[in-house]
């Protein structure tokens, strides 16, 4: 198995357990939240939907069949775009019902209505909480120190974006415990905190690996075969195709029109086009195919070949 398989395969093995660790804890926390009324566990189950839509996408760039190692650039269709729009009107639907509710429960604390906090949290569904957030943390930070190490993209941003708010998993714990011990009031006033913090969530998914999802050429192709073109033994840049963006990781695909005595040179002739590349774009990938005069394709991967 080549070192890039290894990387992409890890990879996927360690986001797919991540999605169903994470599934997991959210199941649990909708079901607990549901049958002891806690608004605390169904407010956390909405961060919790959002790192599992955050794994998606990262899986989605994992196992694109053209973006080897899953760290070069990220492609989305319709499933993924329709999936966006779903998961935003369920978070901005189910956000305001549970918002009103706990307004309306602290409104009654403050009126002195009886059992103005009607959240029954037993021992059993605080224990699972506490086991699955505690998974859930494990495998994140495991997780974070293999996309180090493997240098996957996809994997670094779900794992960052999951220890960023992985506090408040932790802070949630607390608070249920409390609440386990007749704090009741806590339930509605830490939902509220919960709440406010969702949008702030699912934007910095929404802007951090979303516009790498999406397909419109990240550099005009008139100027990469302008750039190209300057390589000497390059007569032709066609075919061009550029996705991701300037600045982060941009993957290029182009055909190359050799002159027949630089034939031998296309190895070479292909690393001086991607140090080119880099050094007017920044990180990137490029797969060159080279078309000789009798017009017969060869394939150059930078990638394949060690450079």
């Amino acid at each position: 198995m080549t070192e890039g398989a290894y990387q992409r395969r890890t990879s996927y093995r360690l986001l797919l357990a991540t999605l169903w660790a994470t599934l997991l804890l959210l199941a649990v926390e909708v079901i607990g939240g549901w049958a002891t009324g806690s608004l605390t566990l169904l407010a956390e189950s909405l961060h919790t939907l959002i790192d599992g839509f955050s794994t998606i996408l990262s899986l989605v760039a994992v196992t694109s069949p053209q973006r080897q190692m899953g760290r070069e650039v990220w492609g989305h269709g319709r499933g993924e775009v329709a999936a966006t729009l779903i998961l935003c009107a369920f978070l901005g639907f189910t956000g305001i019902s549970l918002l009103f509710i706990a307004l309306r429960h602290l409104w009654d604390g403050l009126n002195g209505i009886a059992d103005p906090f009607p959240v029954t949290l037993d021992t059993q569904v605080l224990r699972l909480t506490a086991l699955m957030v505690i998974v859930n943390v494990a495998l994140g930070v495991y997780a974070n120190y293999q996309a180090r190490s493997l240098n996957s993209l996809a994997l670094r941003l779900n794992t960052q974006h999951f220890l960023t708010d992985v506090w408040l998993s932790l802070v949630m714990v607390a608070v249920l415990l409390a609440i386990h011990y007749n704090q009741h009031w806590l339930d509605p006033v830490f939902a509220l905190g919960l709440l406010s913090l969702v949008a702030r969530s699912l934007w910095r998914v929404l802007n951090e690996q979303l516009p790498m999802l999406l397909r419109p050429t990240a550099i005009a192709p008139e100027a990469i075969a302008h750039l190209v073109t300057q390589v000497e033994g390059v007569t032709r840049c066609q075919r061009i195709r550029s996705r991701g963006m300037v600045g982060r990781q941009v993957w290029v695909e182009l055909h190359l029109a050799l002159h027949p005595e630089y034939m031998e040179l296309a190895d070479d002739i292909g690393e001086q086009i991607e140090a080119l590349l880099r050094r007017q774009y920044g990180p990137l990938r490029t797969q060159i195919w080279v078309e000789p005069t009798r017009r017969q394709e060869q394939y150059w991967d930078p990638g394949l070949s060690g450079y």
